[in-house]
């Protein structure tokens, strides 16, 4: 039996807007204006319970990078370039480097690590960000794509980098 033609990877989306727009929902509300004040509540309220994914479909050959609240997704299908292989990238955050999510950086530490799964391809995209997070779960996550994709993987986290699969 062959492997489903879907690949899909979600995650929590924590945003940081999200106290602010409840702080400035309640300010709202106690001033009287229930009208605005609710509106805002349901904006943080569904910021709240977002997550971020991808979606990859193997057979139609594209994909989708997404944000979803609830049950609604906001994003758009795009082609997918001829898959090459898998890596998985080793992210070096300073206190002066943002990133798209935040990240808190542990105490009396220069640099922290952060670990990001990319799918390399042939296309002039040449290669599209797939997820991020901690070491263990990034390999595990690129195994199952290269799987998933049957292509390579190619672990770039150390200065050894090395083909896993």
């Amino acid at each position: 039996m062959d492997a489903p033609a879907i690949y899909r990877y979600e995650t929590y989306s924590f945003k940081i807007i999200t106290p602010l727009i409840a702080l400035i929902s309640l300010a709202f509300l106690l001033n009287g204006a229930l009208i605005a004040g609710s509106i805002l509540m349901l904006i943080a309220i569904l910021t709240a319970i977002s997550f971020r994914g991808v979606i990859i479909d193997r057979e139609h050959q594209k994909y989708m990078k997404y944000d979803r609240f609830l049950r609604a997704r906001i994003g758009k299908w795009e082609t997918l370039s001829k898959p090459s292989y898998v890596t998985v990238v080793r992210i070096n955050l300073s206190d002066r480097r943002t990133g798209p999510a935040p990240m808190v950086m542990p105490e009396g530490k220069k640099g922290a690590k952060a670990y990001k799964v990319n799918l390399v391809v042939e296309g002039d995209e040449r290669y599209v960000p797939v997820c991020r997070g901690p070491l263990e779960k990034m390999i595990s996550e690129a195994l199952r794509l290269g799987e998933h994709l049957h292509v390579r993987v190619l672990d770039y986290s150390t200065h050894e980098k090395k083909w896993i699969l």
